[in-house]
């Protein structure tokens, strides 16, 4: 069995019932993870991201996915329907 000390947190981590069993338990500890992303832990977090090449992509996907995201660069139908109206009241 190996034990080891993680002083500056002032938690072990071994396979006997101290705090921390695996290292995965101490980042998913730390690492405050928002139910909301529909992720569970830290390696659930590593699974969703590892997919694509780019790192920040993969972060825009989980979060336009889990949290309602929407383009606002998109073109807007109704938008465009109100310039409409009001060009064509402008007499343009």
């Amino acid at each position: 069995m190996d034990t080891y000390k993680l002083r500056s947190i002032g938690a072990t981590v071994s396979t006997f019932g101290d705090e921390f069993h695996t290292f995965s338990d101490v980042l998913n500890q730390m690492i405050k993870i928002d139910p909301k992303l529909g992720i569970e832990d830290v390696q659930d977090l590593v699974d969703r991201l590892a997919g694509y090449e780019d790192f920040e992509e993969s972060a825009k996907e989980l979060c336009m996915k889990n949290l309602d995201g929407v383009d606002e660069d998109e073109e807007d139908p109704e938008a465009e329907w109100g310039d409409e109206m009001y060009c064509r009241q402008a007499g343009k």
